[in-house]
């Protein structure tokens, strides 16, 4: 049984309800002053004996294979790949095991040696053998032995085994028992309350069926309105997947070459190779990876690095020149991973394409990843430049606003970062604009300070490190 099924809250309907009639007019008085408004009176939920799991770099066997069932098929997930399973993929598996075409060893076998599993390295202590074992006992002249020879060994423990399930399923039935009685005693209670209200209306009763009415039509609508909203929802998500092949041919037509890319991201690889990061204990995740260009750098030079972008697209190029990437929320895929499990992290052009609220989890996810002494690398466009500031920030229809660099620099030791510095880039970023005028020409003075805004790195970054 699933605790998550049983997650209708009567009590903050009806509380709902009340507030709606008292909106329009009604008494509250008329239907007393604690009519169904939840709290301590609010309906129980059933919930799974055992608790579900936390995360930690290593579990047990046992720990894990004390649940069953759907429990056991989402804290599996939960454990090894940090995170729920999808619907379909979680009711496959479910119905498999309950079929006995799978089992549990199974499955976190499966799991933990998966493409995904491997990525978050979560050791689970007494898997490997009786996984291996499962695989062997599948072999067509060996298994049959082997399962025989299990069977054996395993005939000792039957007993204990036995009462363990006995105990879990003793436990789950009079959890639910207890559970029954208490729905029972609780919507008795909300009936007499009810009873008792309907008994004492008097005149009053059709100006509330009025007001019934009025509620329902309202309710009505808004319920509409939630339909159509996510309908619009799911239409712009559908949209916007549409629209990736479109930005990639949009990055390709004014961002530049891929090689003019790799030469603007040079600055960044002394700085990794200079920390020491860029190994398998210290990998460099760069966000918003795009076509790659940072990653081959790294790969060309020895280096371990990982992408994320949302736009599958990208990822698949990517994929496709053996560069390792994920499609995904950079957020979601931050909040995943392991503290201080990373040894850098870079986001060429991301910053500029978030809100601020997001900007600053996105930070905070960042600092909590990145290893003691590791490195940020956050690049945007540089609004000190007037032509970037007025006109090429613009050319991307994705940017929000230009982010000016002593504003970031503040935001990211605000956070947290420490020897946080501004990185001016003009390597591979030629710009035609006027020379400054010499000082003799008449008026030289005051054009130059506009000149000079022209001037300006087009491009900065904003580099902080980890404390120690």
């Amino acid at each position: 049984m699933n605790g998550s099924l049983m997650t209708f809250d009567v009590g903050q309907v009806l509380r709902k309800v009340r507030n709606e009639f008292a909106r329009l007019g009604g008494s509250p008085e008329a239907l007393g002053a604690d009519f169904l408004d939840g709290g301590a009176d609010a309906l129980p939920r059933w919930r799974p004996v055992n608790a579900p799991i936390t995360y930690k770099p290593a579990y047990s066997l046992g720990e894990l294979m004390a649940y069953s069932d759907e429990a056991f098929v989402e804290n599996a997930y939960m454990a090894i790949l940090r995170r729920m399973p999808d619907e379909q993929g979680g009711l496959t598996i479910t119905n498999a095991l309950r079929s006995g075409a799978l089992t549990k060893i199974g499955v976190l076998g499966s799991l933990r040696w998966s493409d995904e599993g491997m990525l978050h390295q979560t050791h689970i202590d007494g898997l490997l053998i009786p996984y291996t074992l499962s695989k062997w006992s599948r072999k067509r002249i060996v298994g049959p032995v082997l399962r025989w020879l299990h069977a054996v060994v395993r005939l000792g423990a039957m007993p204990q085994r036995a009462a363990a399930t006995e105990g879990v399923q003793s436990r789950e039935i009079h959890e639910l028992g207890r559970l029954v009685n208490q729905l029972s005693l609780a919507t008795e209670a909300r009936l007499s309350h009810v009873e008792s209200w309907v008994d004492g209306a008097t005149a009053a009763a059709r100006e509330e069926a009025r007001v019934e009415k009025s509620f329902i039509e309202r309710l009505t609508l808004v319920e509409s309105a939630v339909a159509t909203e996510a309908e619009t929802k799911r239409k712009l998500e559908a949209q916007e997947q549409s629209l990736a092949p479109l930005y990639v041919q949009f990055e390709e037509a004014f961002r530049g070459s891929p090689e003019l890319i790799r030469q603007r991201a040079l600055p960044y690889l002394g700085m990794v190779q200079t920390a020491g990061l860029g190994t398998q204990s210290s990998p460099i995740i760069d966000i918003g990876c795009g076509n790659g260009e940072w990653l081959e750098l790294l790969r060309d030079h020895g280096l371990t690095g990982r992408g994320i972008d949302t736009n599958g697209t990208f990822v698949e190029s990517c994929r496709a020149r053996g560069l390792e990437a994920i499609e995904g929320d950079a957020l979601a895929v931050l909040a995943s991973m392991p503290e201080a499990s990373v040894g850098a992290v870079t986001g060429m052009h991301i910053a500029e394409h978030l809100p601020f609220p997001v900007l600053v989890r996105l930070i905070d996810e960042c600092l909590r990843v990145i290893q003691p002494g590791g490195l940020l690398v956050l690049e945007t466009p540089n609004p000190e430049n007037l032509l970037v500031a007025s006109h090429y920030f613009y050319f991307d229809p994705t940017h929000r606003n230009p982010l000016p660099p002593l504003a970031l620099q503040w935001l990211v030791a605000e956070r947290g970062f420490e020897h946080v510095t501004i990185e001016r880039l003009t390597i591979g970023r030629e710009m035609q604009v006027p020379p400054l005028l010499a000082d003799e020409i008449p008026g030289a003075e005051s054009v130059n300070v506009m000149l000079k805004m022209l001037h300006a790195a087009p491009d900065y970054a904003v580099v902080a490190r980890r404390g120690e």
